[in-house]
């Protein structure tokens, strides 16, 4: 099964333990949204979509709208989000740092001549 794993919002709140958002396609036939990478004690994890209901004693539990069913289906789709994930988190600190100092000063864009 191919899994391809796109993260769709990167988080940047410090104090948040979700880092991301991201949706994967499964085999080009099935998607999946509103996956998120969750940090913890542990490190990083994929938490999958859920719904939020209350039982009888009024306490909120989460039911996962999509769970991979095998352990080896489990570990891919991990594997391929939090991959995702680092890639555009390396992606996002480069954009950054793109500008150097003298070049952000410059006052008038280069705008090249044409002669007709």
């Amino acid at each position: 099964m191919k899994i391809s794993a796109t993260i769709n919002r990167l988080v940047d709140k410090p104090d948040s333990a979700v880092k991301a958002f991201a949706s994967v396609s499964l085999d080009g036939c099935f998607a999946v949204h509103g996956l998120r990478v969750m940090d913890s004690k542990k490190g990083l994890f994929v938490n999958m979509p859920s719904n939020s209901y209350k039982d009888k004693d009024g306490n909120t539990q989460y039911s996962d709208i999509f769970h991979a069913v095998t352990k080896g289906a489990r570990e891919a789709l991990n594997a391929a989000v939090i991959r995702a994930y680092n890639i555009a988190l390396m992606q996002s600190q480069q954009a950054e740092i793109e500008v150097p100092e003298d070049e952000g000063q410059q006052t008038e864009p280069d705008v090249p001549e044409y002669v007709m």
